[in-house]
């Protein structure tokens, strides 16, 4: 019956014809409810991952991309996005960020369990790293509470949770080690022992937060410290340890790196407070061994991208 009624049409002089198909390039102008700043961040995303490597003269661009659905699983929002590529088709899932190919992944409600599951074991690696940019500061320290924090995914026993309680004690005497290379002394004043941490982490923090203005630093440093350093040194001795015990005292000793860390970090590279091209707060001080200036800090405004300059770098620029 179909073709009778072609053949009726032809004779009539009625044949329908199909629209072209679009160019693939100007599709994305009609798709109504687009956000052209996620548009863009997808499309830096896609494209800094798919030409690491690649030559100038062979990059990868995207040509169309379209947000398929949003889906919210445990309080994530995630977004996927159908990404057409001259290198072909593949979906872009967020937070976090990845990429997987339309070949490999034909169901997109497959791919979302998938990327579920792969990001949820990457988050669980991740929180048993120090993963501060701080971290070269003080790297022998970090690196002691990361074997605290794997030694616990392995612990089942109090003996077990006495040996994190010993490998934080090691951690933060490892952190106070070395800060008689850079807590300026009053004058007169006498140097505490090595194992000494209270004292230690005390100097620190009158070194860092010095000031009536920083007063109540100052009291929250000492006062962290103190409670931390005790419940360490219980955890190590107490026989009848439960892993929530392993784990507060592992949560307590990387708070104090964070926060000590963080202090002299800002102490030792004279950070300001605002930023001096565009009077942002976002800056953000780096520690880079390599480079020449006492002390090796780099400051960075992440609003604006300003960067501190060293004056032994200005000295040789001239």
């Amino acid at each position: 019956m179909t073709n009778a009624k072609n053949e009726e049409q032809t004779q009539s002089g009625t044949e329908c014809t199909l629209p072209p198909n679009p160019k693939i390039d100007k599709l994305r102008d009609t798709v109504l409810g687009r956000s052209e700043r996620e548009e863009k961040e997808i499309i830096e995303y896609f494209e800094w991952q798919s030409n690491k490597g690649r030559d100038d003269d062979d990059q990868i661009t995207v040509r169309h991309l379209e947000k398929m659905k949003t889906e919210v699983v445990f309080g994530r929002k995630y977004a996927l996005w159908d990404v057409h590529a001259t290198d072909g088709r593949w979906w872009v899932v967020t937070n976090p960020t990845n990429l997987y190919s339309q070949t490999e992944f034909p169901s997109l409600d497959y791919l979302l369990s998938f990327h579920i599951g792969l990001m949820a074991r990457v988050a669980s690696r991740d929180a048993r790293k120090a993963g501060r940019p701080d971290q070269d500061r003080f790297a022998a320290a970090w690196r002691r509470w990361e074997q605290a924090a794997s030694a616990i995914d392995n612990a089942s026993e109090a003996e077990d949770f006495q040996a994190v309680g010993m490998k934080c004690r090691e951690c933060l005497l490892t952190f106070v080690a070395s800060a008689p290379e850079y807590v300026e002394l009053q004058d007169g004043a006498v140097l505490p022992q090595r194992g000494n941490f209270k004292e230690w982490a005390e100097l620190i923090a009158n070194w860092s937060a010095p000031g009536e203005h920083s007063k109540d630093i100052r009291t929250y440093l000492k006062q962290l410290s103190g409670s931390t350093w005790g419940l360490v040194n219980w955890l190590t001795h107490t026989s009848n340890a439960v892993a929530i015990d392993a784990e507060l005292a592992m949560d307590a000793t990387h708070h104090v790196l964070e926060v000590f860390s963080a202090a002299v970090v800002r102490k030792e590279s004279a950070r300001p407070d605002r930023c001096p091209r565009c009077s942002s707060y976002q800056l953000a001080s780096f520690y880079v061994p390599e480079l020449e200036p006492d002390p090796p800090y780099v400051t960075v405004c992440q609003a604006c991208e300003w960067e501190s300059v060293a004056p032994r770098d200005e000295l040789g620029k001239e």
